[in-house]
């Protein structure tokens, strides 16, 4: 039985190598995943470039950015109160100034402190470069929740996903040849006709091409946000010999100066 089940499945996979039909679509098939893989690695990438400006913007500027807040917000206080002065003098019927719009701002707007990620720093060489591309793109088209539908599959790979991702920020190529010694979840083989087979394909294609559109716009969002374009024009100034985020500082203490100024000339 068991010998003529193995013969069973070599005629199968002998017909399915020469169906033509069959081979065009599994091409299809493994485009998209490709492209899946390609669209996560440019997603991974973006976010850890981007994390890692975000420290150097936190670390150039983060502090000024903070006091400016709160000198508007304290400025406007002193705004209110000169104006109240003003309006009412020394009246006994004044009516008292309501809002603290300092304690506001503080509730509101302090920056609240987040678990630093781990983002690396160290200088990487083109050839590890290359080399955490090629495992994070191997990795996404094993382990990318997004190309299985089963629920307890998509959890596990999730997971797996979640590693990668920190690995790759890391620049951690030790962990992710680790991630990728281990084994795959397969799912349970079911016997299925050639018309099965080929309407899987077709409705996985199908399923995958929605897949790599919300890809595909998540990252073009991720493109066009502020900050990315922001650290784009950081990186095209310092070829160029400028330094983009001493400029902006310098602008953030001469707003505080001027903030300053007034808040003593209203106080």
């Amino acid at each position: 039985m068991f010998q003529r089940r193995n013969q069973g499945s070599l005629k199968r996979a002998i017909d399915q190598a020469s169906d033509a039909e069959l081979r065009d679509l599994q091409e299809d098939l493994n485009w998209r995943q490709e492209r899946v893989a390609q669209l996560e690695f440019e997603l991974s990438d973006t976010r850890a470039d981007l994390a890692r400006f975000e420290g150097r913007l936190a670390d150039r500027l983060g502090g000024l950015q903070d006091r400016l807040g709160e000198l508007e917000a304290e400025v406007e206080q002193a705004r209110l109160r000169a104006a109240h002065r003003a309006q009412w003098r020394e009246r006994d019927d004044a009516p008292e100034l309501q809002a603290d719009v300092v304690e506001q701002f503080r509730r509101t707007w302090t920056r609240k402190e987040k678990p630093a990620e781990p983002i690396s720093d160290k200088p990487v060489s083109d050839a590890t470069k290359a080399e955490l591309k090629a495992l994070f793109r191997a990795l996404a088209k094993r382990f990318h929740p997004d190309l299985v539908t089963d629920p307890e599959q998509k959890r596990w790979r999730s997971k797996i996903m979640a590693q990668v991702n920190e690995a790759y920020s890391g620049q951690d190529a030790a962990e992710l040849r680790r991630l990728g010694a281990q084994p795959d979840r397969h799912a349970a083989l079911v016997e299925k006709s050639r018309e099965q087979v080929l309407a899987d394909l077709r409705a996985e294609i199908h399923r995958l091409d929605g897949v790599i559109r919300t890809l595909e716009r998540t990252l073009q969002d991720l493109v066009n946000s502020h900050t990315v374009k922001l650290m784009l024009e950081v990186t095209i100034a310092e070829r160029s010999g400028r330094d983009l985020l001493a400029e902006m500082a310098a602008g953030l203490r001469t707003r505080i100066a001027d903030l300053e100024a007034e808040y003593a000339r209203l106080s």
